[in-house]
């Protein structure tokens, strides 16, 4: 199943490559740079993929209404220092491009970011289905989710990006 967590190295030259992180900039105590602005997008991806995977797959476990909420749950709660540094730099990434480029670039950026997530997090999905029956791929994605397969730890291929977003935020 690490296939799933590969794809990610795919949104290297999308999101990250934007104006907006081609140049380090100092806003508050959180540098911006592009390769950080690459480990929050991986961030979010694999928020996404955890959250995908679990919505495609509780009918066909039949499993209840509450088990995507609560996969999300505990992979929020597992990988919390991984969200908060999305979370703070996402603030300062915002507020600066809104404040160099308006208000109006910052709502693109925004649906640019959203975009960029949701289009690579739904290919690693898709990647993940087509190896086999889904039946049987949704239930090696329930024993992923169920444990810590699915988070960013020194097993993660993108685990050294991942954590110089949680370094950086926490200086």
């Amino acid at each position: 199943m690490r296939i799933v967590q590969m794809g990610a190295v795919f949104l290297w030259v999308t999101f990250s490559s934007n104006l907006f992180a081609q140049t380090e900039k100092t806003t508050t105590s959180t540098i911006t740079s592009a390769s950080l602005t690459e480990a929050h997008t991986i961030i979010g991806m694999q928020y996404f993929v955890v959250g995908t995977l679990a919505k495609e797959c509780h009918t066909y476990l039949d499993k209840p209404d509450s088990f995507v909420k609560e996969t999300q749950i505990a992979w929020l709660g597992r990988n919390a220092k991984f969200i908060d540094a999305l979370t703070k730099y996402q603030a300062t990434l915002f507020a600066e491009i809104e404040s160099i480029y308006g208000k109006e670039k910052l709502e693109a950026e925004k649906l640019r970011y959203r975009d960029v997530v949701v289009a690579q997090g739904s290919a690693i999905v898709q990647q993940f289905f087509a190896r086999g029956d889904k039946l049987a791929q949704c239930r090696k994605a329930a024993e992923g989710l169920a444990s810590t397969y699915f988070d960013i730890t020194p097993q993660f291929p993108l685990y050294a990006e991942a954590l110089s977003l949680v370094q950086a935020t926490s200086r």
